[in-house]
């Protein structure tokens, strides 16, 4: 190596040109790879078709009672033990992750569609989640969507690509491409609380194995010390006329079902007290007006909190309760249901 006049030894790149050209190409080669080469083998050639099936266990299990929520549900009700309890046959549409855009899909095209719809139906939700403009809480399931899309009426989806952004565009044609669930094909089995299970692509086996998977360590692990504060998106009147929630209500006035609005409970804070801001209080109080003027029944699970009934210990994170205690919950439930149906039913 030649020296330089003044003596010193030339100074040498440790990123020569060429070498961050050929990186660059690689990064852009790998990028293409991953978003085209699926394409090109089909992962986007048709939608998943409706999902009669859904309507079929729907129909045959001929229920009283609907549960329609996420995993808030999941960790609350039991289903099969509320129709021993109450002698009327519940199911559940329970799925995880989603949110209003979903029940509403599934309200539309699963519960309305039986010729003879339940009575009752509930729908649970967390802090102000029921007047949000959303499908999922977390990563989006096209999937699950088009499975409860029915292409014969003119109420089966949300997504107007039209008013997205260009990253929520680039993001949905990435989720068509690389979808959460695997598009399993549907499996018989019973319709009894498992509807929610077939809708994505388990068996009754296969989706109580995979909620004891989910819930099986709040058996054993104690997380006292977390607290997830509840979440606020604004006044109850500044969002209810973009929400789901109106229709919500129309899809049961259509059956003339009773409809129960039922609001969980965040983790109380470790001195038992309800985690609840101002904000959330007040809101729950507004949708508490609101629905009481469309005729729908409110269940703000809070006042469990407050009479101690509820306590942190029942719970595994900010929200889900520990699976030993759904029955007890269950059982709040059931009772609730009974009273009611006498005439002296108080809110639980």
């Amino acid at each position: 190596m030649q020296q330089q006049p003044d003596g010193t030894e030339p100074t040498i790149s440790a990123n020569p040109p060429t070498k961050r050209r050929s990186s660059a190409l690689m990064l852009i080669g790998m990028i293409l790879v991953v978003l085209i080469v699926p394409a090109a083998l089909g992962r986007t050639q048709m939608p998943e078709p409706f999902d009669q099936s859904a309507v079929d266990d729907m129909q045959s299990s001929a229920a009283d009672v609907v549960f329609i929520g996420n995993s808030l549900l999941l960790t609350r009700i039991d289903p099969d033990y509320l129709s021993e309890l109450t002698g009327n046959t519940a199911v559940s549409l329970a799925v995880e992750g989603t949110a209003p855009g979903v029940w509403l899909l599934q309200l539309w095209n699963v519960v309305t569609a039986v010729e003879n719809p339940p009575s009752e139906i509930f729908v649970f939700f967390h802090d102000d989640l029921i007047t949000r403009q959303i499908e999922f809480t977390g990563a989006e399931d096209s999937v699950l969507v088009e499975k409860l899309r029915n292409p014969d009426t003119a109420r089966f989806g949300f997504v107007d690509l039209s008013k997205l952004s260009l990253k929520d565009k680039i993001k949905y044609a990435f989720i068509s491409i690389y979808p959460i669930a695997n598009s399993k094909s549907n499996q018989q089995s019973e319709p009894i609380s498992s509807i929610g299970a077939t809708l994505v692509g388990y068996n009754d086996q296969e989706f109580t194995d995979a909620a004891e998977s989910t819930f099986s360590f709040a058996n054993i692990r104690d997380q006292a010390g977390i607290i997830q504060q509840p979440k606020f998106h604004g006044d109850f009147y500044d969002v209810i006329d973009d929400s789901f929630l109106p229709a919500l209500i129309r899809a049961t006035d259509d059956i003339d079902a009773n409809l129960t609005i039922v609001r969980v409970a965040a983790r109380p804070n470790t001195d038992g007290s309800p985690n609840e801001p101002e904000s959330l209080a007040r809101y729950s109080s507004d949708l508490s007006i609101y629905l009481a003027a469309n005729d729908v029944r409110y269940i703000d699970m809070i006042g469990h909190v407050e009479s101690g009934d509820i306590d942190a210990a029942m719970y595994y994170d900010g929200y889900h309760l520990k699976n030993r205690f759904r029955q007890t919950y269950t059982e709040f439930f059931a009772e609730w249901m009974l009273a009611s149906n006498e005439g002296k039913g108080t809110a639980p």
